[in-house]
């Protein structure tokens, strides 16, 4: 299994980024290697399912994406859990928090990497790195997205 967490700040209020950040419509706007969605049922709050396919290594995986939990924590901020199955299975938790006038996003994923993957490199740290590579572009490029509109 692979470990990443991730954090940046982004200079607009929790309800703004989470308002993008949520959007199943437009994940694969700003998440690096995820695919257009295929289909979705739900708006992007707890129960949402979200079928799509995304790219590891140059693979391409089909891959069900379930929104456990979304809702408000206590400090005013947004927690979202999501799960996610098929060939790369795992979770991811994105927090939101206020800070001053915006809001700090931490973002915390647990995946496995497919043999189909590690095919592709002899090293299975090489796509860890990878991974984490992506995942702080990923931030980078919600934190560009909210801070334009």
């Amino acid at each position: 299994m692979g470990h990443i967490k991730v954090g940046t700040s982004i200079d607009a209020p929790v309800e703004r980024v989470v308002e993008v950040a949520a959007d199943p419509k437009h994940w694969a706007s700003w998440w690096v290697n995820l695919g257009e969605a295929e289909k979705i049922e739900g708006d992007g709050g707890a129960g949402t399912v979200v079928e799509h396919k995304y790219l590891m290594a140059g693979v391409p995986f089909h891959v069900t994406t379930r929104v456990a939990e979304s809702g408000p924590t206590p400090s005013g901020g947004h927690r979202i859990r999501i799960e996610f199955e098929g060939p790369l299975r795992g979770w991811q938790v994105w927090d939101y928090e206020p800070n001053g006038a915006g809001t700090e996003v931490t973002a915390e994923f647990d995946y496995n990497v497919p043999g189909s993957a590690i095919g592709k490199f002899a090293d299975e740290l090489i796509i860890e790195r990878m991974q984490e590579r992506a995942r702080e572009q990923t931030l980078e490029n919600l934190k560009l997205l909210v801070e334009a509109g």
